[in-house]
This record gives structure tokens, C-alpha cells and sequence, in this order.
């Protein structure tokens, strides 16, 4: 009975209680979940939220919620980066969802919240159509916690840009309500709106327009990444290969600067064949285009050189092929941004040009890149 008195009173029903011995009861109910190592995520979250909504935290002596939390972690020796994960995770939810009621949090209990707390990343880094898939998969526990770690990584803007813009709070910001927007509101229902707009258009041409610059490359990377079969396409093989892996930010040293390659596919078409090496670039607008590079010069770092970039710029596929015309060592890969996207939340490639197969005579120098890379000799940048 007095188990049963405590949970009610946890739950709010008990309005004249002391604050000061709530607090004590939230805090002894959480201690029993972190000794647990299949607790419920969403109830330590409900909890920690009600210390923070009643300021409940300042019965304990406490000068911030923040203080509170890193407190409760020492004592039941967790790390608070554990605890900001699920009250994070939970007001995500909450705001994803339009919920204002904090009981309503559990019904995240089946959503690992570290793949809430990657959603939320890529919801401000990915191009809609690909945040909204990820979602409807999460939410209906399709995805694994390692496929949101994956596609959030891919759209993960360059560490040289703010640590802010990566998603990450100042310190002292974290698990605030101002970090993660209003749980119901103006800004709220204007992401609803536009994110309802643009998904209705996906299959619109030209919908690529609609992404910034970054999110095309790193949609066309994601795509080159996630399948092998424009390898099989581009070099007309009907068999799938027995190895396969893609490597990206490859640099070489030329004559007379670095050669760049934003990926590069190693194939391994069966045992009695050599290895194939596409070095590739993508091109997401013209001016990511290099109308007087050295291609002599990347062709000897490859089997196959290749151009990738966006299906539905028709201007830039023009410019593209007036270069292929030019080099028959080089052909053109296209990404279709109006298809739907595939089982691995990739739009499909298309091959636009194929070009002849090169010896390749300086290969075996992406090779040792790669070797060192393995060996953590190097940093990819």
C-alpha cells in the first residue's frame, strides 16, 4: 500500500504533499531506475521534468535544475550526459508529437532515445523528405538506433563549422526548452506546415532546387554509399560483386596541387578478376564546377572517373556532358531527387554516361591512403 501511495503521488494525485518530500520520492524512484539496466527511459524523463516544471530542485538547495541533475548522477554514479539524453529525447518527443501532457511521454518508451536525440540532428540538417522517412520509421520502431546513427552522420555538417551549428548546446544550455524549441507553438506549427508542403511536392521535378547546396552533396554521397548496383550498371555487370566498400575525402598530390575525390568505390568482381576503383566527384551546383581541372591527372588514380550530381539540373548535366564529350575517360552519374526514396532512405542513381575502364598506373597510391587510414596513421577530414 504505501508502494502504491508513493507511485500516486509521483503521478500528481496527492496535491498536498511538501514539495520538499516529493522531491525525496522522485529522487529515490530514480535511483531505482539507474540501478536497473533495462529501466524505462521515458519514466526517469517524466521525473526530471517534474523536478524542472515545479522547480522542485530548489527544495534540495539547489540553484539550477542543471546543478540538480549533475548531482543525482554523481550520486548513483552516472554520467548527467545519460540523464540530459532522456529528458532531451522526451521533449523532442513531446515537441514532435504536439503533446503537452508529460504522462503522455511513455508513449516514447519503445523509441530508443538516442535515436530521438539523432532525429532531432538531422531534422535541422537533412533535406525534408529524408528526415520525415526516418521519422515514420522510428515511430513505428522500424529503425535500429545504428541506421539514425549513420544517416546523421552523413548529414553531419564539416567540423570546421560552429560546434552550435552541429547540434550541440552551449554548455550549461543543455536539456533546456529554449535549446529545443517550444513544445506547441508558432515556430512549432510553421515546421509542420513547411515540412507538410515539401513532401507533397517530392515527386515534383526539380525538387533538388529546394535543398541547399551541402544537402545535395551529401545526399548524392549517401546514395553512392548505401547501394553497388550503379557499379554493376555503370560497368554492365549482371552479377553482384563478392566485396564492395566506399571510402570518402580522398586527396592525392598532383603535379602541381592536391587532386581531390569526395568518394571513391572499391569493387571486387570475383577472385579471378583485378579490383576496381571509381574516384568520383560530386557536383551539386555549377558552381561546384571545375571547368579547367587536371582530369589527366585524376585519371591516373582510378579505373573509372566519374561526375555525380543531381538528375533534374538540367543545366549542369549539359555542362557536365560538354566535359565528358572532351574525355572519354570520364563519365556522369545522376541522382534522382523526384524518385521515391529506397529501403536504405537513398534516392536512386542513374547512369547518364559511361566511359572507358583506365589502367589506372597510379592506383596503388589511393590504396596506401587507404591502408594508413586503417592503420589510424591519418584523419579524414
Amino acid at each position: 500500500m504505501r508502494a502504491a501511495k508513493k507511485l500516486s503521488t509521483l503521478n500528481g494525485d496527492n496535491q498536498s504533499q511538501p514539495e520538499e518530500t516529493k522531491l525525496k520520492d522522485i529522487e529515490t524512484r530514480l535511483s531505482q531506475l539507474l540501478t536497473k539496466s533495462r529501466a524505462d527511459w521515458t519514466e526517469m524523463a517524466k521525473l526530471t521534468l517534474n523536478v524542472q516544471q515545479q522547480k522542485l530542485y530548489r527544495q534540495g538547495g539547489f540553484s539550477s535544475f542543471s546543478a540538480w541533475v549533475r548531482q543525482l548522477a554523481v550520486t548513483n554514479d552516472r554520467e548527467p550526459s545519460l540523464l540530459w539524453r532522456f529528458i532531451k529525447a522526451a521533449k523532442y518527443f513531446l515537441k514532435l508529437t504536439g503533446y503537452e501532457d508529460l504522462d503522455q511521454v511513455h508513449e516514447a518508451a519503445r523509441i530508443p532515445p538516442e535515436a530521438l536525440e539523432k532525429l532531432e540532428k538531422l531534422q535541422r540538417q537533412a533535406p525534408t523528405p529524408v528526415f520525415e522517412t526516418l521519422k515514420k520509421r522510428v515511430f513505428s520502431g522500424d529503425a535500429t538506433v545504428a541506421e539514425c546513427r549513420r544517416i546523421e552522420k552523413d548529414y553531419r555538417p564539416p567540423i570546421t563549422e560552429a560546434r552550435s551549428n552541429r547540434g550541440r548546446p552551449h554548455k550549461g544550455q543543455e536539456g533546456k526548452v529554449e535549446y529545443l524549441g517550444q513544445w506547441k507553438g508558432a515556430s512549432f506549427d510553421t515546421f509542420i506546415e513547411r515540412t507538410h508542403n515539401e513532401v507533397e511536392t517530392e515527386a515534383i521535378p526539380g525538387i533538388s532546387s529546394g535543398f541547399t547546396n551541402s544537402q545535395i552533396a551529401s545526399t548524392i554521397k549517401r546514395a553512392l554509399k548505401e547501394d553497388y548496383t550503379w557499379m554493376c550498371d555503370y560497368t554492365d555487370t549482371e552479377h553482384p560483386p563478392k566485396h564492395w566498400a566506399t571510402h570518402q575525402e580522398i586527396q592525392m598530390l598532383g603535379k602541381t596541387k592536391i587532386l581531390h575525390l569526395d568518394l571513391v568505390g572499391v569493387v571486387r568482381w570475383n577472385l579471378k578478376q583485378s579490383k576496381d576503383l571509381f574516384g568520383i566527384k560530386i557536383i551539386s551546383c555549377m558552381n561546384d564546377f571545375e571547368y579547367f581541372a587536371k582530369w589527366e591527372e585524376y585519371s591516373a588514380y582510378c579505373n573509372y572517373l566519374c561526375f555525380a550530381g543531381p538528375l533534374d539540373d538540367s543545366d549542369l548535366l549539359e555542362a557536365l556532358r560538354e566535359v565528358a564529350a572532351q574525355f572519354d575517360f570520364i563519365g556522369i552519374l545522376g541522382v534522382d531527387f523526384s524518385a521515391k526514396l529506397n529501403d536504405s532512405i537513398a534516392y536512386p542513381i542513374e547512369v547518364i554516361h559511361q566511359s572507358r575502364r583506365l589502367t589506372g598506373n597510379k592506383i596503388s597510391s589511393v590504396y596506401e591512403i587507404l591502408y594508413e587510414r586503417a592503420l589510424g596513421w591519418t584523419e579524414v577530414k
